[in-house]
């Protein structure tokens, strides 16, 4: 049996080339085929002129107001737009599927949180499944692996669990009775929470979490009283209202958690607090990369 001849090399096809071709194609204008490649004006020259050489044709027609295909550039954009317009659809599907398959799994606390939303909203459809933490129980369910991600009120410093950014510094209010607070007072001093009776998150949050967000004390060491602790923010808000006592919360949270019989007043005094991005040791979603990626750049 006389051995098979192998088969020739496929010719290598200059995608990037013909990629800034289909855009331009469309665009036929070099600066916003650039923007739209997110290169600059002069990469987009050297790729058409190196088309143009591979072609051994020019295949568009430039002047100082024009640009406009040649009459073998219109030949070639008949075969290779509508090719790479299939190429760009079917590679998107298979992104958006594989995403889907096994989407990002996303904790999140009091709200998802405006840049964070922003970030979800860039992914494919169905590539997050977001799971509601409750306020005094930040980890636990990370921990276990029931999430892959977790973004909560900080600081995180649990064994295998890894902090992979901070961000969202917020100031510190207290929600209090409306009736009980007229317009008059602009603020609650940290020394005054002291007179409070304060409700605090009732669950496993460890204690260092809980000194944070629960101080037991105010910066001048007066005691702050906790007789009457939640699971949940929205939990402990329905116990704010038509009573005397209080619940602290960052400001953020507040604009999400807006009620008519609550006012939520600062405390200058409170070390402000942030969100954290946290995730298992060791154990990465392939989504985890760039999702954080995203979200640094739009709250940087």
């Amino acid at each position: 049996m006389e051995p098979s001849t192998p088969a020739p090399p496929l010719p290598e096809l200059p995608l990037q080339e013909l990629e800034c071709f289909a855009v331009l194609v469309h665009q036929l204008h070099f600066g916003r085929t650039a923007q739209r490649l997110g290169v600059s004006q002069g990469r987009v020259s050297q790729l058409i002129k190196r088309l143009e050489g591979r072609v051994g044709a020019p295949v568009f027609r430039r002047t100082s107001r024009r640009v406009e295909l040649t009459e073998l550039g219109g030949v070639l954009a008949e075969q290779v737009v509508p090719a790479f317009e299939r190429l760009r659809e079917g590679y998107d599907a298979a992104r958006a599927r594989a995403a889907t398959a096994e989407p990002l799994r996303l904790g999140f606390q009091c709200a998802v949180y405006e840049p964070v939303a922003r970030v979800i909203a860039g992914l494919p459809e169905g590539a997050t499944q977001l799971v509601e933490l409750p306020w005094a129980d930040p980890f636990s369910r990370l921990a276990r692996g029931e999430v892959d991600l977790a973004i909560v009120l900080g600081p995180c410093r649990e064994p295998g669990l890894e902090v992979l950014m901070s961000f969202s510094r917020q100031p510190v209010h207290v929600a209090v009775d409306a009736a009980l607070y007229p317009p008059a007072v602009e603020a609650v001093g940290a020394e005054e929470l002291a007179a409070l009776a304060l409700i605090e998150p009732r669950g496993p949050a460890p204690a260092y979490w809980r000194q944070v967000h629960a101080p037991r004390r105010t910066p001048d060491g007066r005691t702050l009283s906790y007789p009457a602790g939640a699971v949940t923010l929205q939990e402990g808000l329905s116990m704010v209202a038509g009573t005397g006592r209080g619940l602290l919360l960052c400001e953020r949270s507040t604009t999400y958690v807006r009620r008519p019989d609550l006012r939520f007043l600062p405390v200058p005094g409170l070390e402000p607090t942030d969100l954290v991005v946290v995730q298992r040791e060791g154990r990465p979603h392939r989504l985890t990369a760039g999702f954080v990626t995203r979200l640094a750049g739009k709250v940087g």
